[in-house]
């Protein structure tokens, strides 16, 4: 072991049962504890309303720590990550605006609290995996300048809208040059869309973010969320 290693586990030891070096460490990890909270929540006041419970977690992470654990940089991520997961979750019923923003789509095919129910997971460990998927998506609808608040009140309500949106989704995944380049130019080709399928402009306008997330999810790791989609954006029928 190097010797700086060696003085962070001298300073753990420590840190656990004097309040002084505790408070020493915290001070010097705050941009360490910020890095992690921004990794989760893309939001500025979000990252402040969590940096108490972030702090709580290192110091748990502190106290908690010994060498089985490996790196105490991994495991105290580890520890402040699940810890803002958790509050996050108790907090945020993002789940329910995700539910209604496609279950409309497709009534009959997607029921939501029965799926849950027949998954073999573990109902805890489904909800973090989802939390995670949500504050990775929510980055990248962030680039496209929107939120999932703003798509809920975006999202197409009437069964007509809905399904020109999802011809011209299905339109776009079928192309992977034009998906390609809408998802590098953060920009839906409208006008080239337009033309080929007869739509007006206004419909991409109107719909610009519905049609974006899907395409998002589509193109992303975001199998959890993606069990929401309406049955025909089906990964292999796409492929």
């Amino acid at each position: 072991m190097d010797t700086q290693s060696q003085e962070l586990i001298n300073t753990l030891t420590l840190a656990k049962t004097d309040k002084r070096a505790l408070n020493g460490l915290l001070s010097a990890y705050i941009p360490f504890i910020k890095k992690i909270i921004s990794g989760v929540f893309f939001k500025r006041e979000q990252r402040q309303d969590y940096l108490t419970d972030a702090m709580l977690a290192f110091a748990h992470s502190v106290q908690t720590y010994n060498r089985e654990h490996g790196s105490f940089i991994a495991y105290a991520q580890t520890v402040i990550r699940n810890r803002l997961i958790d509050a996050a979750r108790k907090e945020i019923k993002i789940q329910k605006s995700l539910f209604s923003i496609f279950i409309k789509a497709d009534e009959k095919n997607i029921q939501w609290e029965n799926d849950i129910a027949a998954r073999n997971y573990d109902i805890i460990q489904e909800q973090n995996n989802l939390s995670i998927e949500i504050a990775c998506i929510n980055k990248e609808f962030a680039e496209w300048s929107f939120d999932w608040e703003n798509l809920v009140k975006k999202c197409p309500k009437q069964e007509r809208s809905r399904l020109i949106c999802h011809k011209i989704t299905r339109l776009i995944l079928e192309d992977e040059e034009l998906t390609a380049e809408m998802l590098q130019k953060r920009q839906i080709p409208a006008s080239h869309l337009a033309t080929k399928t007869g739509y007006s402009l206004k419909i991409f306008e109107k719909y610009r973010q519905y049609i974006a997330a899907i395409v998002i999810i589509m193109r992303g790791d975001y199998p959890y969320i993606h069990s929401f989609l309406p049955y025909f954006f089906d990964k292999e029928e796409l492929s």
